[in-house]
C-alpha cells in the first residue's frame, strides 16, 4: 500500500529539508491543501495501493492551505501538489518555474454558507467574512459574488483568515458565531448545513479543479516517474467510480466524518464531475485565468495553452491505458 500521512501543520523540516534525498529509490510525495471535492481520487489511489502497482511509493500529504501547498513545491519539499490551482497561477505569474500536466475536473461547485440570521448577499454589508490564509479560489469567488451583487468587498466586509488552511476552523467559527459566512466546497457545505447554517447560494462554475502540477525542474528530470503518477491517479479514478461503497468508506477516513450520508454527497460531486483522461479544458482554463486578473492584470495575458504540458497525457491516451482501464 503507498505510504500516506494526514499533517496536521506544516513541519519546517519538510519545507526546509535537503532536497538530495527526495528522488531516493520510487519515493514520489504529493501535497494537497484541502479535504475536499478534486482531492478524492487521491485518497482512493493510496488507500488502494494503485501507485504500488506502478512502480511509486507515493506519500500524500495534507498541507492546509494552499498558499502553503504552493510554497512547498516551489521549495522543493514535495514533488508534485494536486489543487491550489490560483496559487500556483499566480506563482508562475510571479516567476516561479512550475508546470501544470492535467487536472481532476474541469468545473467546481462552491456554497456560501451563512449564519442563519443572514438573508441575501447584500445582509453580508458590515459583517466578517471567514477565508484560508492566502487568497485562494474560494476567496476570490467571494469577491467575484460579492462585486456581482453590488458591494465592494475591500470595503463592505471584513476578511478573517481563519485557522491554518482545513475547513474545520471556518465550519467552527461559522458555527460559533466568529465569522458570519465563508465559502465551501463539498462535503463542508453539507457538514455546516447540518449544524444549522444556511446555503445561501450554491455555484456551478467552469474552472480548473484539483489540478495536477508539478516544478519543471522535476518534469525535466523524472518525467518517466510523473507519467506513472498519472496512470496511478487515473487508474485511482477508475477505481472511485466503479466501487462506491469502498470509496465512501476511504472518504470517510481522510475527512474524519463517519456521516456516510456526507460522504454521498461528496461521492457524488467528484463522480459526476471527474475527467477521466485528465485533460483540461479550455473554457476552465479560461475561468481560472480570469480569476488571477483580479489582482494580477498580466493574467490576461495568458492563453489557455499557457504554462501547461499535455503531452504526458497524451501519451499515456495514446498507449491504449485509458482505453484498457473502461473496457
Amino acid at each position: 500500500m503507498s505510504r500516506y500521512r494526514i499533517h496536521t501543520a506544516i513541519i519546517f523540516g519538510l519545507l526546509f529539508g535537503s532536497s538530495s534525498a527526495l528522488w531516493s529509490a520510487e519515493a514520489f510525495r504529493v501535497g494537497f491543501p484541502s479535504l475536499a471535492t478534486g482531492f478524492a481520487p487521491s485518497w482512493v489511489a493510496a488507500d488502494k495501493g494503485i501507485w504500488r502497482k506502478h512502480g511509486l511509493d507515493v506519500e500524500l500529504i495534507f498541507l492546509r492551505g494552499g498558499s502553503r501547498t504552493v510554497s512547498a513545491l516551489i521549495a522543493g519539499s514535495v514533488d508534485f501538489i494536486i489543487g491550489s490551482d490560483l496559487g500556483v497561477t499566480t506563482a508562475i505569474l510571479q516567476g516561479a518555474g512550475l508546470i501544470r500536466v492535467g487536472v481532476t475536473t474541469n468545473t467546481l461547485g462552491y456554497s456560501l454558507v451563512t449564519q442563519p440570521s443572514i438573508k441575501t448577499i447584500r445582509d453580508l454589508k458590515g459583517k466578517i467574512v471567514g477565508i484560508t490564509p492566502g487568497r485562494d479560489a474560494a476567496y476570490a469567488r467571494v469577491v467575484k459574488l460579492l462585486r456581482d451583487n453590488g458591494m465592494d468587498a475591500s470595503k463592505d466586509v471584513t476578511f478573517l483568515s481563519v485557522g491554518d488552511g482545513g475547513p474545520a476552523a471556518r465550519v467552527a467559527a461559522l458555527s460559533s458565531g466568529v465569522i458570519h459566512a465563508t465559502m465551501f466546497t463539498p462535503p463542508s457545505d453539507m457538514i455546516s448545513e447540518k449544524a444549522g447554517m444556511r446555503i445561501l447560494t450554491k455555484i456551478d462554475v467552469a474552472n480548473v479543479g484539483g489540478g495536477l502540477n508539478t516544478s519543471t525542474a522535476v518534469l525535466q528530470k523524472n518525467r518517466p516517474q510523473v507519467v506513472r503518477f498519472l496512470r496511478g491517479y487515473m487508474e485511482g479514478i477508475q477505481y472511485l467510480k466503479l466501487h462506491k461503497d469502498e470509496s465512501l468508506k476511504i472518504f470517510s477516513t481522510y475527512v474524519r466524518n463517519p456521516d456516510l450520508g456526507i460522504m454521498a454527497y461528496l461521492y457524488e460531486e467528484i463522480s459526476t464531475r471527474v475527467e477521466p483522461g485528465l485533460r483540461p479544458q479550455g473554457e476552465a482554463v479560461r475561468a481560472m485565468l480570469d480569476l488571477a486578473a483580479q489582482d494580477f492584470p498580466q493574467a490576461k495575458r495568458l492563453t489557455e495553452k499557457d504554462n501547461w504540458d499535455v503531452s504526458l497525457i497524451d501519451e499515456i491516451q495514446k498507449s491504449g491505458f485509458l482505453d484498457q482501464l473502461y473496457r
